[in-house]
């Protein structure tokens, strides 16, 4: 079973992935690290149990975890890997598989998607269990797995999965309950990614027009609090912060959250 740290964004190959992507002529390297990651779905044998590819034998804090568990967040999670297959073939870059493993991602995520992550147990039950109230954010939650599955819809041709996933950013983005557990910024879990998340949605809708008021309260939220955050950097300090408040993409910044 591979480490998260093999695969995900912040460090592994989903991350590289993302940095070789936009490289014209194709970067050499891009089909080898494409097919590592499809390689994610297929199924793996451990301890007598059928797991998923991407399972994990430690948990999200790097311990061994009985059972070990399957992470869902963008950051961390498989929606960072669904996230940047699915931007790999709407540019036209794929390797065998690639469709298939995009299908096998998003499943899983529409199953348990609603968790940060699933544990055995969750494998065992009939249904996941309902999931806790928690934050959501652009690193773990929700809107993140939205918006990988409104890219993999995009990809594959699926308008049913593309208005699920823009009915949940609305839905999360419009509920006070919801907005109350946000209680920063950042980029990672905060104002600043939940703004360029959802501009990133509205871009690619068909009725953008929808998430215009969203946008416009997670704007003001944002413009309300950013110069409290004691940090200076990218993901969780001010520089990251700033970038959303200004709403420009010159530098194709938003390509390291998977968001475009």
């Amino acid at each position: 079973l591979p480490h998260l740290a093999e695969w995900d964004l912040i460090r592994g190959l989903t991350g590289l992935a993302a940095l070789l992507l936009p490289r014209r002529p194709i970067a050499p390297r891009m089909p080898d690290v494409l097919a590592c990651l499809v390689a994610l779905a297929h199924p793996a044998r451990s301890e007598g149990r059928i797991l998923p590819g991407w399972w994990s034998p430690v948990g999200p804090d790097g311990k061994t975890m009985a059972g070990g568990h399957g992470n869902n967040g963008m950051a961390h999670g498989i929606a960072g890997p669904l996230a940047v297959l699915s931007l790999a073939l709407r540019a036209g870059v794929s390797v065998p598989g690639q469709e298939e493993a995009v299908g096998t991602f998003a499943t899983w995520l529409d199953r348990h998607g609603a968790h940060y992550w699933s544990t055995a147990a969750h494998l065992e039950a009939d249904l996941p269990p309902a999931a806790e109230p928690a934050r959501q954010s652009w690193c773990y939650g929700q809107p993140g797995i939205a918006r990988a599955q409104q890219l993999a819809a995009l990809a594959l041709g699926d308008t049913a999965r593309r208005q699920a996933a823009e009915d949940i950013v609305e839905a999360i983005l419009t509920d006070p309950l919801r907005l109350a557990r946000i209680t920063d910024s950042t980029l990672c879990h905060g104002w600043a990614g939940l703004l360029t998340l959802t501009r990133a949605v509205a871009a690619d809708s068909p009725a953008p027009a929808r998430f215009t008021p969203i946008v416009q309260d997670l704007h003001r939220r944002l413009a309300a609090d950013w110069e409290r955050l004691p940090k200076p950097g990218f993901m969780e300090g001010r520089a990251g912060a700033q970038l959303a408040l200004n709403a420009t993409d010159t530098t194709g910044w938003t390509r390291v959250l998977l968001l475009t």
